[in-house]
């Protein structure tokens, strides 16, 4: 898929990544102007992405924070605080500052990326392939393409994703491994959603050649090697992640492969996980409800908290697979329930809904 040596090293790479955030944040302590500080989030949020550090995704949003308020360009600023807000899922405040941003005028193709994205993540997928395929045309990198890539994947248009990821692969001109780390990435949780475990773990470890360090793509990896019985495999795969990354996501999946394994500990883990989500939740409901919600359906086990967390979750996003959640989520409760009765009904779900 990727010839050997098209990229730069992937250790280099994250060493001169690092190297970078700490000089930004050397002349930031010394004087924060704008462009430092937005250079610094963008650079923060990459790492975060990459080795699965919550902690460097909250330190890019105070830089954000920093640089919004000395901001001498209310356009741009908007525009900052439109992608920060659309990260975390918070949606509502995201289409709210796009439109100042638009106003006091942000580039329309700037403008329009962010709001397919926006559109893609709240499940208007019709509105946001019109964006996403005119943006391609237009400048057709592996940014655009990739974009282009997802959405398709997630329509469950899956030959033409395939097509187009390899068209975005293509596309980069670039020598740094980070984009096409992260394209990979989205590749390979494709196929995952999917059930292409095969083609998953291809993409996985193809995505392991190019960026070894990626966090994330192994924690995903696991996951396939856990689906397909290999558990040796996931848990060499899993346990270096548990330490490194404060991510509770690698923890449950660390839970998980305790558990088939038949492992006394798996419980003690899963607690850990539970208490870390419960943490980020307070912080941040909107961002990690879908996870937490499938962490609790499984090896979390608190099924009445996966429906309130599902409900929550499909609340600010109607999509196929927040749908699916939360219907997952409603029949394991009923199944679970004293009695084996319904636990709850389809009425108290829409009082849920209409309550968040």
């Amino acid at each position: 898929m990727i010839e050997p040596g098209r990229y730069t090293s992937g250790t280099i790479a994250l060493a001169n990544l690092s190297a970078s955030i700490q000089s930004l944040e050397r002349r930031c302590d010394e004087g924060a102007d704008f462009d430092s500080l937005v250079a610094l989030s963008k650079l923060l949020f990459a790492r975060g992405d990459v080795l699965g550090r919550i902690v460097d995704h909250e330190r890019a949003e105070l830089a954000v924070g920093e640089a919004v308020s000395s901001s001498p360009n209310h356009a741009i600023a908007f525009y900052i605080q439109a992608q920060v807000a659309g990260r975390f899922h918070r949606f509502e405040e995201a289409r709210a500052c796009l439109d100042q941003a638009f106003t006091m005028g942000q580039p329309r193709a700037e403008i329009d990326a962010e709001r397919a994205a926006l559109l893609q993540a709240t499940g208007a997928y019709d509105d946001a392939l019109v964006l996403r395929q005119r943006l391609a045309e237009e400048d057709p990198g592996i940014h655009t393409l990739g974009a282009l890539a997802s959405l398709l994947a997630e329509m469950d248009r899956w030959r033409p994703a395939e097509i187009t990821y390899a068209r975005a692969l293509e596309a980069d001109q670039g020598v740094s491994p980070l984009p096409s780390g992260q394209l990979l990435f989205e590749w390979g949780v494709s196929a995952m959603r999917r059930g292409e475990l095969d083609r998953a773990e291809a993409i996985f470890s193809e995505l392991h050649a190019v960026l070894p360090g990626h966090v994330p793509g192994r924690g995903h990896r696991a996951e396939v090697a856990l689906a397909r019985r290999q558990l040796d495999l996931a848990m060499m795969l899993i346990q270096p992640l548990v330490e490194t990354s404060d991510d509770p996501e690698y923890r449950a999946t660390y839970a998980e492969i305790l558990a088939a394994m038949g492992d006394s500990k798996a419980a003690h883990e899963a607690l850990r996980a539970a208490t870390a989500y419960e943490i980020l939740l307070a912080r941040r409901p909107e961002a990690y409800a879908d996870h937490a919600a499938a962490f609790f359906l499984g090896v979390g086990n608190r099924p009445q908290r996966a429906v309130e967390l599902a409900v929550a979750n499909r609340k600010i996003r109607d999509t196929p697979r927040s749908r699916r959640l939360l219907d997952k989520a409603l029949r394991n409760a009923r199944r679970f329930s004293p009695g084996n009765g319904m636990s709850i009904s389809a009425g108290k779900t829409a009082d849920m809904l209409k309550a968040q």
